[in-house]
């Protein structure tokens, strides 16, 4: 994960393109883990979180298939009029304006309003890209390529991923 992070132009981007469509379950489990059986759906994420990292420690192609998959993503926001890019220099210079502590309460209310506009349109835009045919091909060739770098990493990635599945699925009554 961290070696995508490096090489994607924005971290935010290449994680919600690329990454998360792998592994999305994981992602949600995570925040699952102090509830009953917690502990051991942890270690699974971690374990599985580790032999990815690997993967993509031993497949450059895999980074590089990342990148143009985030690329794809980026450039069908755009052609669909959403502007992901400006959208994440905004939310950026909004965090870091935050920081001022003469900032009145109206002006960080506004600043607040402003980035919440900003992420509904970024999350708008992200929904658009998801449907569109050659994302979710591209997508569905990096998630194959990806599972098959773990697999040789680790022959028990698929039996991990049932298993944490199960798990999170006899979690969610519980929420």
């Amino acid at each position: 994960m961290m070696q995508i992070a490096k090489t994607c132009k924005r971290p935010f981007i290449g994680l919600a393109t690329a990454l998360l469509f792998a592994f999305s379950g994981l992602a949600v489990a995570q925040g699952m883990a102090p509830q009953q059986g917690g502990g051991e759906m942890q270690e699974m994420q971690q374990r599985l979180s580790q032999i990815q990292r690997q993967a993509f420690e031993n497949n450059p192609q895999l980074q590089d298939q990342a990148e143009n998959l985030e690329n794809l993503f980026i450039r069908t926001m755009e052609e669909a009029g959403y502007d992901p890019e400006n959208g994440l220099d905004r939310l950026d210079a909004i965090q870091a304006e935050m920081q001022d502590e003469s900032l009145s309460d109206d002006q960080r209310q506004a600043m607040l309003e402003e980035a919440q506009e900003i992420q509904m349109q970024l999350q708008e835009g992200q929904q658009v890209a998801m449907q569109d045919q050659a994302v979710i091909d591209a997508q569905t060739e990096f998630e194959e390529d990806l599972m098959d770098a773990m697999r040789a990493e680790d022959p028990e990635t698929d039996e991990l991923i049932n298993r944490f599945e199960q798990m999170q699925q006899q979690q969610q009554p519980m929420q």
